[in-house]
């Protein structure tokens, strides 16, 4: 089977950066626990766990499980695995918490340095796929390349931004894999990717764009698969850039765009609305939320108020400053641009200019000065509010690209991390919301739909909403 696919990752280390997701996407690696088709956790490598007292958990893992290279995979395994992707990943060390590790044959203690409701869930994210530690200090940098892990497949060949190839592991621990082997190809261009779809050179294409579907469809080859996703398209400012430092300039920008004509129009209703960070079918109070409606002539008068008035360009000013700046883009995510220019359009009409800039690498372009980006993000892999608020908007966050601080949704974040009722945790994830929406250094666009199409021989393959899996022994091609 050929996968084309239109993001893919920087190596194939699962504890670097959000390489994992692609590790565990192939089939590859795996977890102690994963989320279920319900956003429920589900075991895994891990046979049972049990919360021993708000500090400290005990895991079980399963005894039959050995590595791609035929070592055992042991409690002792386990730890080293976790230890390596604490130090290695600021997430990891984030969500985990990790205070120490004890080991008792198959079984590990974990203690928390503080009481963490969502650190089993947090182990279902794949930068803890569990990886064989003294395979990775002998292979140097060639582990990157060639992860040892205990997916129902393993790396046969990695050529970075081009392929990685998977081939069936003989020795994997559950049943057995009914493929042999399997390409991934890096396709960024969506249409590209649906014409290698159309042309035999893949049977499954990631991230199609909606425009595509009824063609598609019509051809009465392929199936498309369509689902809700955890994932919101957003605006990220950058802060402390001079114009977007004003909170009364990014409230403007919020209420110049449409989001029922984003979602409806140039989605062609592949997406909804968006009102706060999350999407609405997460149980996190976001239809309570008070969020910007489409008000462009509210936002010519916060702007005026503001001291920005329009110049002869009909670009607004203020003490000699253009109200003007750069937005980044990327094209892995087909419906980003085109999102991008319709808010390009609408944000004139206000007198604010934006000048798109396309870039190959959103992750390292992000790492560098910018103004402002369009942005995809999973919000809730696991279905744990803990995650977004930990990792983009607390101050410092690892994914906080746009230097965004308040002391009181960091307040609210560190609560959470220990509130152990559901409940609670809800009320305290809605009040973070309302403040991230309040400060407007975000503008949440829409709640995208997964669109993946393939070939009708195609089976086993079934959307997830966490997107961290595709490939497992059940997916074949039939002849």
């Amino acid at each position: 089977m050929a996968v084309g696919l239109a993001q893919f990752p920087g190596n194939l280390d699962p504890a670097d950066q959000y390489n994992g997701w692609y590790v565990v996407k192939f089939g590859v690696g795996e977890t102690l626990v994963k989320i279920g088709k319900d956003m429920k956790i589900e075991p895994w490598l891990a046979e049972t766990w049990k919360k021993v007292d708000d500090l400290t958990w005990q895991i079980k893992i399963r005894d039959n499980v050995i590595f791609h290279n035929g070592t055992k995979v042991t409690g002792e395994a386990v730890k080293a695995s976790l230890e390596r992707t604490v130090a290695m990943n600021k997430r990891a060390s984030q969500l985990l918490d990790i205070a120490s590790i004890e080991v008792n044959g198959n079984e590990i203690t974990v203690k928390n340095n503080h009481p963490n409701p969502s650190f089993i869930p947090a182990l279902a994210d794949p930068f803890a796929v569990i990886v064989d530690v003294d395979a990775a200090r002998t292979m140097g940098e060639e582990f990157a390349e060639k992860p040892v892990a205990t997916g129902p497949f393993k790396i046969k060949g990695y050529a970075k931004d081009v392929e990685v190839v998977v081939e069936k592991n003989d020795n994997y621990w559950g049943s057995k894999p009914k493929l042999d082997e399997v390409v991934f190809k890096f396709i960024p261009d969506s249409n590209t990717r649906v014409m290698a779809l159309q042309a035999g050179e893949i049977q499954v294409a990631d991230n199609i764009p909606a425009e595509s579907v009824e063609a598609i469809i019509k051809t009465g080859a392929y199936q498309i698969l369509s689902g809700s996703s955890l994932r919101t398209h957003m605006l990220i400012f950058n802060v402390t850039k001079p114009g977007l430092d004003d909170v009364n300039v990014r409230k403007a920008i919020n209420m110049a765009i449409n989001r029922e004509d984003l979602a409806n129009k140039v989605m062609k209703e592949s997406a909804i609305p968006a009102v706060g960070p999350f999407p609405l079918v997460l149980p996190f109070g976001g239809n309570e939320l008070e969020g910007y409606a489409y008000q462009p002539e509210e936002a010519k008068k916060l702007l005026d108020a503001a001291g920005w008035k329009p110049g002869s360009d009909g670009v607004r000013r203020k003490n000699d400053r253009k109200l003007e700046f750069s937005v980044l883009c990327y094209k892995n995510r087909p419906e980003l641009p085109v999102l991008l220019e319709a808010i390009q359009a609408e944000l004139k009409e206000i007198g604010v200019k934006i000048n798109i800039i396309n870039v190959e690498n959103i992750g390292e372009a992000l790492k560098k000065d910018f103004d402002a980006t369009i942005y995809s993000l999973n919000t809730a892999p696991y279905g744990d509010p803990q995650y977004f608020l930990e990792t983009v908007f607390k101050t410092g966050a690892a994914s906080n690209f746009g230097k965004y601080s308040n002391p009181r949704l960091d307040l609210l974040t560190d609560k959470l991390k220990t509130t152990f009722n559901v409940q609670e945790r809800n009320t305290i994830a809605k009040e973070a919301q309302q403040i991230v929406l309040n400060d407007a250094a975000f503008a949440f666009l829409v709640y995208p739909k997964s669109l993946l199409a393939m070939s009708n021989k195609v089976e086993g393959i079934e959307l997830s909403p966490s997107e961290f899996y595709m490939l497992n022994p059940d997916v074949t091609v039939r002849p």
